[in-house]
């Protein structure tokens, strides 16, 4: 216990360096109550020995620290910085010394980081160009935000030039230093750059990231959206392409460390994964085996040193348990953390290693005696004192998670000044299901990649446990307590706090006194009984789930159907345009696809069902990045039979990247012009209005496709960009432009719907596809107020806008209920 305890004052003075800001006298008072303890009760004739030995670690942990602390000076790359927070000097007469801009060589050093219409790489320096036209040997990591296209890949050396910035320090949060701690002194957004060279990285890094891409893209295949984003955080922790309203309901309901690699995470699967298989093989076999799970899991997600840190952490516990020695467990996380922040000293202040640690220490010293206490006290209830095996499983993990939750919620609240109040309940809820996504998710990515069909029937089995989890997050982040600020939480509160919790972990660990207490009425022993008879039986009652879910499965395929209606929904994809039109005869067709791919595979997630992968047709209507950067990702992901496109081209990489998915996935492409139609089938049909064959003398927005689909009495008019000239070309063709349903063009720019458009359409409704809040203030006033009182849906308020018609009549159906 000496070196647990010799390891712990060394935590100890590097936590007062860094949480009291290198104070000395509260260095110095750590350093007194580290000295005095081995006196208190001394084991040996050493005492004095161990006291000295125990305050000169305090100290020398504190003096690491404030020693490893970055240096204020920049070096390296960071010496081309422009300060954000720099005031600006103005001297007219002197010229500057330093160029805005910069130009230097890097290698992409991490795995790239697509969110919604940018991509994050990280990426470290290797050449600058002099003021001489020399390139010089230089070092440093630099943060780069960019386009989402071209896309880089880990290990290429790219050629940038733009404006390097030093990371800002916010007012909640150092980002400066969070930054620091990982390499990176530098940033640079939207840089001009190009390719140089590939394969430039760790090959072993390398083989990594293209498994884990290979095995993301098989779960894209074959789930829908959020259910695959999902998948994918659980599996390979990846949080990127999650939406941001589950990233806030994960966060609501503290369930995000289901999709986080760290220690927290790790530990507590480590946990659960020992409560799932203790009552069916044992709680040493079971926390072997969590260990080797751990262990792959770790390479898996890429072997970082946050990812190691994390296996040890939860290593530490899992050993524990298998030797069923807690005491040693203790020495072995203090002697585990000494050793991280030896090694690193700022480690200290990473939320990651301190969610870790805590976690780690949770589930070892407060979880068994938690889990003690609540079998105990069901025994008494149970007629023949003994508990059913899966109802001490359930018993194991609400302990598990009641300890990891205690001993977290301070860092939580302190970081993130946000505590979930539904915690423990959501937990429960959703962890029972982390193991099944889990294996379901791996075998349907490697069933993926050996081909595609296993994947798609191995995703029929995995879309059920991830939709369950999916469900009860959304539902319970609903609820108006969900979770709170605690703006007010500062580190003095958190010591407040784990001085109550360490008194309530001693009480709940200490031997029980004998008290005289009644025996329970036999009743409630009967009630307990019939309560966990069904635990005993769950092999049938899985039997019985999953045939119920085949009858679920059989009748979505009958309802999926649409039946003889031709329905057309309007996606809120942001401040762009898509628009999904599925035909009586069950023809799906795209109409554009919005700014990203992450917006466009959500909205079709909720829209068709979700083993329908199948799109006969997507349209572009011009190529702006606000129609077309999303379909790149749906080409990827869907299979399509056709595209069709006006006879247009765009110089930008989006551009590329969709004629590069077109011709890697073999899509037949048409020239679309006026005159055109499609027959959908069940009469409904598809017209093309405009552009002419000739291209127009005029702006590239009025050369888009304008469509017209019909259906009985019934049509909607869809209209792209197209402003005045469009809309006079149109007029001037004697075009039938009748329609009961417009969508408004240019997101309601007041340049177009003028008047006499409006006039030719006589539209009974209007909808209007746009981003909320969105720079360009549309949809303008002007526009609305020529729409008059006419019905307007608006996808930034109203969300995605539902329109079905048998011909006659039209249904509609808005995800929200708007202002």
């Amino acid at each position: 216990m000496i070196l647990g305890y010799l390891a712990l004052c060394w935590l100890l003075g590097m936590a007062a360096a860094a949480f009291a800001q290198g104070n000395p006298w509260a260095i110095a008072a750590a350093a007194l109550l580290a000295a005095i303890a081995p006196l208190v009760a001394p084991r040996s004739a050493l005492a004095l020995l161990w006291a000295a030995l125990a305050a000169a670690l305090l100290v020398g942990g504190a003096w690491l620290y404030q020693s490893s602390l970055p240096s204020t000076e920049p070096q390296g790359i960071a010496t081309y910085n422009v300060d954000p927070d720099a005031e600006p000097t103005i001297e007219p007469t002197v010229e500057p010394t330093v160029e805005p801009t910069v130009r230097f060589r890097a290698v992409v050093s991490g795995e790239p980081d697509e969110r919604r219409s940018s991509l994050t790489l990280r990426l470290s320096a290797r050449q600058v160009l002099d003021e001489e036209g020399r390139w010089q040997s230089i070092s440093g990591g630099i943060l780069m935000h960019g386009r989402l296209f071209p896309r880089y890949d880990y290990g290429d050396l790219l050629e940038l030039e733009g404006e390097l910035e030093t990371p800002p320090v916010l007012a909640d949060f150092n980002y400066r230093d969070y930054l620091a701690r990982q390499g990176i002194g530098s940033i640079i957004n939207y840089p001009e750059t190009s390719l140089l060279a590939t394969g430039q990285g760790n090959p072993v890094r390398a083989w990594i990231y293209d498994l884990r891409s290979e095995l993301s893209s098989a779960l894209e295949d074959a789930l829908p959206e959020p259910e695959a984003a999902l998948a994918q955080g659980i599996l390979l922790g990846r949080r990127a392409s999650l939406p941001d309203d589950l990233k806030e309901d994960l966060n609501d309901t503290n369930t995000s460390h289901l999709i986080a690699v760290s220690g927290y995470n790790v530990t507590l699967v480590a946990g659960l994964f020992i409560a799932a298989l203790a009552w069916l093989i044992g709680r040493r076999p079971a926390a072997w085996l969590a260990l080797v799970a751990i262990i792959a899991y770790a390479l898996l997600v890429g072997g970082q040193p946050s990812v190691q840190r994390a296996a040890i952490m939860g290593g530490m516990y899992i050993v524990a348990t298998a030797l069923g020695r807690q005491r040693g467990a203790l020495q072995g996380l203090a002697l585990a953390g000494a050793g991280m922040t030896a090694f690193d000293p700022l480690l200290m202040k990473d939320i990651s290693f301190q969610l870790s640690f805590a976690s780690a220490l949770g589930l070892i010293v407060f979880s068994p005696a938690l889990r003690a206490r609540i079998e105990a006290a069901l025994a008494r209830w149970s007629p023949d004192r003994e508990l059913a095996g899966p109802l001490r499983a359930i018993i194991e993990m609400l302990a598990v998670t009641v300890a990891a939750i205690a001993f977290t919620l301070p860092i939580i609240g302190v970081n993130f000044h946000r505590i979930s109040l539904i915690a423990i309940p959501a937990n429960l809820l959703t962890v029972p299901a982390f193991p099944i996504i889990m294996v379901t998710s791996a075998l349907t990515a490697v069933g993926g990649m050996i081909a595609a069909p296993i994947g798609t029937f191995l995703g029929w089995i995995t879309y059920a446990p991830v939709a369950y989890m999916v469900g009860v997050v959304t539902l319970l982040a609903d609820l108006p307590f969900a979770a709170v600020s605690v703006d007010v939480l500062t580190s003095s509160h958190a010591l407040v706090y784990y001085a109550a919790l360490a008194g309530i972990v001693w009480l709940t660990a200490r031997r029980p006194a004998k008290l005289a207490l009644p025996r329970p009425p036999a009743w409630a022993g009967d009630l307990l009984s019939s309560l966990a008879r069904p635990l005993a039986v769950l092999p049938t009652l899985g039997i019985v789930i999953v045939l119920g879910l085949a009858s679920v499965l059989v009748w979505l395929l009958i309802l999926g159907s649409p039946g003889d209606r031709l329905s057309v929904t309007f996606l809120d994809v942001g401040q762009g345009d898509a628009i999904l039109i599925r035909s009586p005869a069950g023809h799906n067709i795209l109409v554009d696809g919005g700014p990203n791919g992450e917006a466009i595979t959500a909205a079709l997630g909720r829209r068709l069902p979700f083993w329908d992968r199948h799109l006969h047709l997507v349209v572009l209507t011009h190529p702006d990045q606000d129609h077309l950067a999303g379909l790149v990702t749906v080409l990827e992901r869907y299979d399509v039979d056709q595209v069709l496109a006006p006879a247009l081209t765009r110089d930008s990489p989006t551009f590329d990247a969709w004629q590069e998915a077109i011709a890697e996935h073999d899509i037949p492409q048409r020239d679309a012009f006026a005159g055109q139609w499609l027959d959908l089938g069940g009469g409904a049909t598809l017209s093309v209005l405009h552009p002419p064959p000739e291209p127009l003398p005029a702006d590239e927005d009025d050369s888009s496709l304008v469509l017209k689909l019909s259906l009985g009495d019934a049509a909607f008019l869809l209209t792209a960009d197209i402003a005045a000239d469009g809309e006079a070309h149109l007029l001037s063709d004697d075009a039938d432009l009748r329609a009961p349903v417009l969508k408004v063009a240019h997101h309601g720019s007041r340049a177009s719907t003028s008047t006499a458009f409006l006039a030719a359409v006589e539209p009974l409704t209007a909808v209007i596809s746009v981003g909320e809040d969105n720079p360009y203030v549309h949809p303008s006033p002007q526009t609305l107020d020529r729409l008059g009182s006419r019905p307007v849906f608006r996808t930034d308020r109203h969300g995605d806008v539902h329109i079905s018609t048998d011909g006659h009549k039209l249904w509609i159906k808005t995800q929200r209920a708007g202002d």
